[in-house]
C-alpha cells in the first residue's frame, strides 16, 4: 500500500531490489533506506516510506526476500545488498548528502543495526523492535536448515546466537522465534554463554551517526526492550559520539509500525497476537513516528 500523495516505482537492478519513492517539494533531498521485517515485504513498509517521502525524504524500501524478482528465503543475505543500495541511493541526482538513513523493522531493525556498523554510507539509524544480537535464520521456511546464518558479510557467514529451534505462526509478520512463554528467543539468551553473545553481537558503536531504537515491553516475538536495552549499553559503554536513545513503551509489543493507523478490524482495546493491545501499539508508533523524524533530520 502505497501512501496518500507519493506513489512508489518498482527497482530492479543488478545491484538494487526495491521500491523507489521521491520526496515530496522540490530537491535534492535527504536519503532513507527502508528495511521490512521476517516477513518479507508486506505492504506496511511501503506505507512508512511513502510517509517519509511526504515529509521530503527520497525512500528506497529495500526488497532483499520475499516478494517477486529476489530470495524466497531470509537465508545467507549479504549485508553488501544494502551497502549497495545506499550507493546507489546516493549516486541520484534527486538525493542529496553524503550518508543515508535507514529504518528497519524487527529483523529489518536487526539489519539495520548491522548495516549501520559496517558501512560509511548509512548514518542515521531507526531500529523499530530490534535485536541487538545476530539471530539464525528461521528453520520454519522451507528449504532451512536449523542454524543456518540470516547474514553473510564478505562472503562469510556472521556469527549467531544457538538457538533450540523456531516455531512458524500463519502471520503478518513472519519470524517469530517463538511465540509461547518462554520463548526460543528468550531461551537462548539465558542459555548462551558470554563469550557465545559476544561473538553474535552487533558492533553497534561503529554506527557513523545517531540511533534511535524503539521496543515494546509486551513483545512476544522477541524481548525487544531487553535487545535495545542492552544496544544502548553498549553504546554508553563506547562513549558513542553520536545522539542514541531507547524509546521503550512498557505496554505496546511487537506491532510497532506505521503511525495514526489500525492494522486491523479489532477493537482497540483487543490484545495483539505479538503482544500488547492494538491502541497501546498504535500511540507507540505515533510517538515512535514522531522521534523517528527528529531523528532523521540529522542524515
Amino acid at each position: 500500500m502505497d501512501g496518500r500523495f507519493v506513489s512508489g516505482t518498482t527497482i530492479r537492478t543488478e545491484a538494487v531490489s526495491g521500491r523507489l519513492y521521491p520526496g515530496l517539494g522540490d530537491g535534492p533531498h535527504p536519503g532513507v533506506l527502508v528495511l521490512h521485517g521476517g516477513g518479507g515485504a508486506r505492504g506496511y513498509e511501503q506505507t512508512y516510506a511513502a510517509m517519509l517521502a511526504e515529509h521530503g525524504y527520497t525512500v528506497l524500501c529495500v526488497e532483499y526476500f520475499g516478494t517477486s524478482g529476489v530470495r524466497d528465503r531470509l537465508l545467507e543475505v549479504p549485508l553488501e545488498e544494502f551497502g549497495r543500495a545506499a550507493d546507489w541511493l546516493l549516486r541520484r541526482p534527486e538525493v542529496a548528502g553524503e550518508q543515508v538513513g535507514v529504518v528497519g523493522f524487527s529483523r529489518g531493525g536487526e539489519a539495520s543495526l548491522l548495516v549501520g556498523s559496517q558501512f560509511d554510507a548509512v548514518g542515521v539509524v531507526v531500529a523499530y523492535v530490534p535485536s541487538c544480537y545476530v539471530w539464525p535464520a528461521p528453520s520454519w521456511m522451507d528449504g532451512v536448515g536449523e542454524g543456518q546464518p540470516t547474514w553473510t558479510l564478505a562472503g562469510e557467514p556472521l556469527p549467531h546466537l544457538p538457538v533450540d529451534e523456531y516455531v512458524h505462526e500463519d502471520d503478518d509478520i513472519g519470524d517469530p522465534l517463538e511465540t509461547e512463554e518462554p520463548n526460543a528467543s528468550t531461551l537462548a539468551l539465558e542459555r548462551s554463554t558470554t563469550e557465545e553473545k559476544e561473538r553474535a553481537a552487533i558492533p553497534v558503536e561503529d554506527i557513523e551517526g545517531p540511533v534511535l531504537l524503539v521496543s515494546g515491553g509486551k513483545d512476544t516475538v522477541w524481548p525487544s526492550a531487553e535487545l535495545a536495552d542492552r544496544a544502548t549499553d553498549r553504546l554508553d559503554d563506547h562513549d558513542h559520539p553520536w545522539r542514541f536513545e531507547h524509546l521503550s513503551f512498557p505496554d505496546a509489543g511487537h506491532a510497532i509500525r506505521v503511525p495514526y493507523r489500525f492494522e486491523s478490524d479489532a477493537a482497540p482495546e483487543e490484545t495483539h497476537k505479538f503482544g500488547g493491545t492494538h491502541e497501546a501499539n498504535g500511540r507507540a508508533a505515533a510517538r515512535a513516528w514522531r522521534a523517528a523524524l527528529e531523528y532523521l533530520e540529522r542524515v
